[in-house]
């Protein structure tokens, strides 16, 4: 589990974080939802170690994060960002073996290229595996850092607990296939027991794929709940800016969401 007690983080004399508290579990699927400037991003970056709060604390496992070891959290914690951009021209599954780089000494071994060739199956980006990095298309780089952060956080014995991965909007450059192909690998991690924490936008996915949500406005938890029949239509309204209502799907009974401004 990854705990946030209290987070408080500024830049430029604005408040960005003010008094964030999240319980992220283990086995989950946790999604943080919210607008544009809310602070989702920014939260995850502290959740994950990348910025160190101004106030609070940030515990893995009960564990204070400046606790563990950089080598320790590399090989467990695992962070797909909206854009990587890579300078040199590497083959997509030299880009995916950086995942390996806290597994290994100087040089890779035969598991450590296995489980590259594994992960790129996943994300189904096998037979691209040696094509240069620059050259593949928007959503093609980011099934190759999927495939990254997969291999970073591999578990041989099939056991992810204990393991962490943060997806701080992935699906922005996919298309609407591979959007749910990356929600279905993330969602498949849960089930051998690895913590997911996802910054989604769009509500009706992130209702369909999560297991708990958090709701945030102008830095603050506006609304936690494990049910998305819960999130009422008022605050999604005043968080969003938009008139909505929730209507049923006749095709399979689910509920959907519609906005109009």
């Amino acid at each position: 589990m990854v705990e946030l007690r209290g987070i408080r983080w500024s830049a430029g004399g604005a408040v960005i974080l003010d008094g964030v508290s999240a319980r992220f579990r283990t086995g989950r699927f946790n999604v943080v939802l919210g607008p544009n400037g809310a602070g989702k991003s920014t939260l995850l970056k502290v959740a994950t170690g990348l910025l160190r709060p101004d106030a609070g604390e940030v515990a893995y496992d009960g564990r204070p994060v400046g606790e563990i070891a950089p080598e320790t959290l590399a090989r467990t914690r695992a962070v797909l960002s909206q854009h990587v951009e890579l300078a040199f021209p590497l083959r997509a599954d030299e880009v995916v073996l950086m995942g390996r780089y806290p597994h290994f000494g100087r040089a890779p071994g035969p598991r450590d290229r296995e489980i590259v060739e594994h992960a790129l199956e996943m994300v189904g980006m096998e037979e691209k595996r040696a094509q240069p990095y620059p050259t593949l298309s928007g959503g093609e780089r980011q099934k190759v850092q999927l495939a990254r952060v997969l291999a970073q956080i591999w578990s041989d014995d099939g056991d992810e607990e204990g393991r962490c991965l943060f997806l701080d909007e992935p699906t922005s450059a996919l298309d609407v296939h591979y959007q749910l192909h990356l929600l279905d690998v993330a969602r498949g991690l849960t089930a051998r027991g690895c913590t997911v924490v996802a910054v989604l936008h769009d509500l009706n996915t992130a209702f369909r794929y999560g297991d708990a949500f958090f709701l945030m406005e102008r830095g603050r938890v506006a609304l936690e709940t494990d049910d998305a029949d819960e999130v009422p239509a008022e605050l999604v309204e005043r968080v969003f800016r938009v008139r909505a209502r929730r209507v049923v799907d006749p095709a399979d009974g689910q509920a959907v969401w519609r906005f109009t401004l």
